[in-house]
């Protein structure tokens, strides 16, 4: 009785830093997903966790080389040489 009292409170104080979402695939892109899944071994948890951090990974990237275009054509920059001017023009 005291051990499944203890464990109920432990239970109760636990937080969890996960949430449980639902997610509809087509049939095929559910199949491509369970074939790519297994490939690598890890849970459909941890796969798709690792595929959307990827993702996001790669937006962040591209939204930092925009950047860099950007400013390459603010400051006219068409070289290495162009950058080194530039940051001896101080």
């Amino acid at each position: 009785m005291f051990v499944n009292s203890l464990l109920l409170h432990c239970m109760k104080n636990i937080v969890r830093n996960t949430e449980v979402i639902s997610v509809s695939l087509p049939k095929n892109v559910a199949q491509k997903l369970e074939r790519s899944r297994k490939l690598t071994g890890q849970s459909r948890s941890a796969y798709l966790t690792s595929l959307i951090e990827n993702i996001v990974e790669d937006q962040r990237w591209q939204r930092i080389y925009r950047k860099g275009e950007e400013t390459a054509r603010t400051f006219k920059i068409t070289s290495e040489e162009d950058i080194d001017r530039i940051l001896h023009e101080v």
